[in-house]
């Protein structure tokens, strides 16, 4: 269960909520609100007070790249020069893993691009390049993932393909919080919402 207690940074005023495991919750609000502020302090941006729990351990005093989460938002930073299993094994080494072709190649299987293995991402659509950067992102395990508006340039099929991928998440007990301006995108994929605005949370729809 992700618990987030009462965080406050200069944007944020005294947000409280928590997601069980394996749920997914969407942040909603207009533009300026706080939504992107607040996935950067779950993800390892600094509190001027409150506390973020994950399954009962604290992570808001663990800098970014020790917290059991991964950040994925409309920038997918892929490496152009990589082909797409080049990718999934440079997350392992930065991660301090064992380069291991089959869990990666598992893991591509599993986002139904293991075709796509040996290509480049400019050799790939965006829907595509997209499945990679989850891949990538989901190679360490992470018990919590945190979704930035990925997937609000693509087309509605293609959306709705990775919709699929979030739900196959969720069911492997990720747990996920996800920023949406996309009413159809929430109600499609969250337990419930949290309306931001100015920085505080208004109102929470189940």
């Amino acid at each position: 269960m992700l618990r987030v207690e009462q965080i406050a940074t200069l944007i944020l005023q005294e947000i409280s909520f928590h997601v069980p495991k394996g749920s997914c919750v969407a942040i909603v609000g207009p533009s300026g609100s706080g939504k992107t502020t607040l996935l950067n302090a779950i993800a390892g941006g600094a509190l001027d007070r409150g506390a973020i729990y994950l399954d009962g351990q604290r992570i808001d005093g663990l800098p970014a790249w020790q917290r059991p989460c991964r950040y994925l938002n409309q920038r997918l930073y892929l490496f152009p020069y990589l082909t797409v299993r080049g990718n999934l094994a440079l997350a392992q080494y930065a991660a301090a893993l064992p380069r291991d072709k089959k869990q990666q190649m598992a893991l591509l299987d599993e986002m139904g691009i293991a075709h796509l293995a040996q290509r480049y991402p400019r050799q790939i659509s965006g829907g595509e390049q997209q499945r990679v950067a989850l891949a990538r992102a989901m190679i360490s395990r992470p018990r919590l993932l945190l979704l930035d508006e990925p997937f609000s340039s693509l087309d509605r099929e293609t959306r709705s393909r990775l919709w699929e991928v979030v739900r196959m998440l969720r069911r492997q007990a990720v747990t996920i919080v996800m920023v949406t301006h996309d009413p159809e995108e929430a109600e499609a994929l969250a337990d419930k919402q949290l309306m931001l605005y100015n920085g505080r949370l208004v109102a929470e729809v189940k």
